[in-house]
């Protein structure tokens, strides 16, 4: 599988001219983190309030529109899966006290409270957390709702090594490129990979880091995906990252490591999980991610030990300062059918634009084909076209 994924990716280095270095793919950063919101409070009773505490409300608006060549469900593709339709796929809000990470040697504490009310609730929500929504259309999802995506208090203790930070509460899992939150996204749609693997884990999370160079990772969790209650188990999850200041590598390598087994009482997956992502930076204007990841679980109904891998690159250059064009190339290995529930090897392609007409706008239009070479996944057909877009608005 990955030899395949490295030829595919030779090809598209030959043919393309190159962009900054960002360990994973995220979206280009703003000049502020102040937007329209906390801007219009500046200066009032309410403003002065939150300034005094660090204290800051924000977030965003994504819709969007996918047109398919399937009719009704682009499913196993993820989050946007209604063909031929507009969702309303997120709008954030956020509720933060960031902690002080620099510029003072005393303990700071603070926290974040981060809420999705909109389609992508559906495949975020963890089990124990307001799950009725997922059967409320007739034992279907709605396909609106409302999942409380992080929530967490935050200390920060500059002077042990590096600085030291441990948080308590849900937080995002800690592993791939691909984000949750939709502006830290340099494509719209997401891989197979980052669909059909965790999302987000409860627990304890600390983070150190060692040099300018080296940070870990290291939490004790709930499991994957799941809140509290039935189905729950210790987790560990954890990161090393190396990044040296200014250079034009990075490597980050993360894990999850529960009991490994299906839970077939409470009918719950505990997935072991391993995952790398590779940053190159050819020149300021062209930068590679490599993302290469492998699962597994025993103990799974009929099939015993279920298995899966991904290889993903991504190269994304910077036409602009506020448009960047990216191509995505993955394969996702599904033998069994156990993530995505049709067996086979998964191919896509996707190439798209972040344009930011400004800075609290992205559009971000793209053409994406997926195949299984096994089974006839996408409503009985073996590949999928589709044409996208989506609309971010910051506030």
């Amino acid at each position: 599988m990955f030899s395949c994924l490295c030829v595919c990716t030779s090809l598209l280095l030959a043919q393309t001219p190159a962009e900054p270095d960002v360990p994973p793919v995220t979206a280009p950063a703003t000049a502020t983190n102040r937007w329209l919101l906390m801007e219009s409070l500046q200066g009032t009773w309410y403003g002065d309030i939150l300034d005094s505490q660090r204290m800051q409300v924000s977030g965003w608006t994504e819709a969007s529109f996918t047109a398919s060549t399937d009719r009704h469900t682009n499913y196993p593709q993820g989050f946007n899966d209604r063909a031929n339709d507009f969702l309303l796929q997120q709008n954030w809000i956020r509720f933060d006290q960031p902690v002080v990470a620099s510029g003072s040697t005393e303990p700071s504490f603070g926290f974040r409270s981060d809420w999705i009310v909109g389609s992508d609730y559906r495949y975020t929500l963890p089990r124990g957390l307001w799950n009725g929504q997922l059967t409320a259309n007739n034992g279907q999802p709605n396909l609106y709702g409302v999942d409380p995506v992080q929530f967490y208090a935050e200390a920060y203790f500059p002077t042990i090594m590096r600085g030291l930070d441990i948080k308590i509460g849900r937080f995002v899992a800690l592993y791939g490129v691909e984000q949750i939150s939709a502006p830290d996204n340099v494509l719209f749609s997401h891989s197979f990979d980052d669909v059909f693997d965790p999302f987000t884990h409860t627990g304890l999370l600390a983070t150190l880091q060692l040099t300018d160079t080296w940070t870990i990772q290291a939490g004790l969790v709930t499991g994957s995906d799941i809140f509290v209650g039935p189905g729950s188990n210790p987790t560990f999850t954890g990161s090393v990252k190396w990044a040296p200041p200014g250079g034009r590598d990075s490597i980050l390598f993360c894990v999850i490591l529960g009991s490994g087994r299906f839970d077939q009482e409470h009918d719950f997956n505990n997935p072991q999980f391993f995952d790398l992502v590779y940053t190159h930076k050819f020149n300021p204007r062209l930068n590679y991610t490599f993302e290469g990841s492998f699962g597994f679980m025993n103990n799974v109904p009929e099939i015993g030990t279920a298995y899966w891998g991904a290889g993903v690159s991504y190269l994304t250059y910077d036409f602009t300062p506020r448009t960047s064009g990216t191509i995505r190339l993955g394969l996702f290995d599904d033998p069994q059918g156990e993530r995505t529930g049709f067996p086979g090897l998964y191919t896509q392609l996707t190439t798209g634009l972040n344009i930011r007409p400004r800075r609290d706008i992205t559009i971000r239009p793209e053409l994406r084909w997926n195949n299984n070479n096994e089974t006839a996944a996408f409503e009985n057909r073996h590949n999928l076209f589709t044409a996208a877009c989506d609309v971010i608005f910051r506030w």
